[in-house]
């Protein structure tokens, strides 16, 4: 009989792990409230105040954020309308055309007063002229001040409707009108008044361009103006010309402006 060997097992050296449980949140939770009904309260309470505050601070700042994008809304807004109007009554010459604001206040006329003899003179004009050589753009009113805004087709039908002298061109072209430039020039730097200048030094450019009128009011040539009649004007900027004196239009001197 054949002897069996008898095996004897190692023991294990292995030691039992051991798992730790973590306590839940809510049992954390629930160990850091107070016991205490009365403490328990109170910190419930300053949760909710500080809940409460928290809201409150939020409400204000989207309530300021409304208030102030409103506040901006309106100032863009007036902005936006009286970006481009004229302070007083100015007429520009433009590439394309003639374009003259007339400002007066408002005290004792009616704007639809105002519109409606303003869209018979045009109408009236331009009936007679056989085609649309005035166009009326805008009657306004605005802090007792009216605007009124008309285009003319050129310098000859500004001065044919208006019937103020005008003349716009070259130095030659003027000339030949019969302008003799006889009046004190001086030069102009950078929209400035500067030294006098002979009217042989400015007519030896004949195509140089000249604006030539009879009225009291802002004039914006389109280009920079390089000499000025020196009577009764004031150069506010590179392209602009103020004519102001005591005499109505009709009586008032000439103004010469030259420009390039």
């Amino acid at each position: 009989m054949q002897n069996r060997k008898s095996v004897q097992r190692k023991k294990s050296t292995r030691r039992p792990t051991t798992t730790t449980k973590r306590k839940s949140s809510s049992t954390l939770n629930r160990s850091s409230m107070p016991r205490n009904p009365q403490q328990r309260k109170r910190m419930q309470q300053k949760k909710r105040a500080q809940m409460l505050r928290r809201k409150r601070r939020i409400f204000f700042g989207g309530l300021f954020g409304i208030i102030l994008a409103v506040i901006l809304l309106v100032f863009f807004v007036k902005k936006s309308i009286y970006q481009g109007m004229a302070k007083t009554d100015t007429l520009t010459l433009t590439a394309e055309n003639v374009v003259f604001e007339e400002v007066t206040s408002s005290e004792g006329i009616e704007k639809k007063d105002v519109a409606a003899f303003a869209k018979s003179v045009v109408s009236d004009f331009n009936k007679e002229a056989g085609k649309k050589e005035v166009r009326l753009k805008k009657v306004r009113e605005i802090k007792d001040t009216l605007y009124v805004k008309t285009t003319y087709e050129n310098i000859d039908v500004y001065s044919a409707f208006s019937g103020y002298e005008a003349f716009s061109g070259t130095i030659g072209s003027a000339q030949e009108a019969g302008y003799d430039f006889a009046t004190t020039f001086v030069a102009v730097n950078a929209g400035k008044k500067g030294e006098v200048a002979d009217a042989a030094t400015i007519c030896a450019d004949p195509s140089l361009k000249v604006l030539i009128i009879r009225e009291n009011a802002t004039f914006k040539v389109n280009g920079t103006v390089l000499f000025v009649s020196d009577e009764n004007t004031a150069v506010t900027a590179k392209d602009t010309v103020v004519a102001k004196e005591d005499n109505d239009n009709a009586s008032a001197a000439l103004t010469y402006i030259i420009y390039k």
